[in-house]
């Protein structure tokens, strides 16, 4: 998972350093890795979330990730036993664990801030576009390996089912 979350961590800084915003990075980020099939009208509507531009200012790289999961949860990339519900929680939670809210003024001023305090340049200021993707993709993965564990144990029930009705399987 480590080459995952650092492969979208560089793909989303091309999209940055492109000029895109961090809504339609992360958007760009997760249809690349996910093969989401996403059009540039997507992406457009993308776009206007960044910078908190929905009506609560919640962070823009939030929408893009629950594009993403109802995508995902959709094709049934996840186990039936989630909810798009507790899928938007726990992401939630996840921003909040990390930087003390998922409103854009929770998340943009502190790490500005630190940015100008170090003294970098305001190139290289990326906001939550690092964190907030391996967050995501964090969270994505660990949806489906849930899943992936489920249906092997579902397997390997059915096979040792098998077994004992006398089934050759083993042999």
């Amino acid at each position: 998972m480590n080459q995952l979350i650092a492969e979208s961590v560089d793909i989303c800084e091309e999209y940055r350093r492109q000029g895109f915003a961090c809504s339609e990075s992360v958007c760009r980020t997760l249809d690349e890795i996910y093969h989401l099939e996403l059009s540039d009208e997507t992406y457009k509507v993308m776009s206007v979330f960044a910078g908190g531009g929905i009506d609560d200012g919640r962070c823009g790289v939030i929408e893009a990730g629950m594009l993403a999961l109802t995508i995902l949860n959709k094709r049934d990339e996840f186990d039936t036993d989630v909810s798009l519900e507790q899928l938007s929680i726990k992401l939630h939670q996840a921003f909040v664990d990390c930087y003390g809210g998922y409103q854009c003024r929770d998340i943009f001023y502190p790490l500005y801030k630190k940015h100008k305090e170090s003294q970098k340049e305001e190139s290289d200021f990326f906001c939550a576009f690092h964190e907030g993707i391996t967050l995501i993709v964090k969270l994505i993965e660990s949806y489906r390996r849930k899943k992936n564990e489920k249906e092997i144990i579902r397997s390997i029930s059915v096979r040792g089912n098998d077994s004992r009705n006398g089934s050759r399987m083993w042999k």
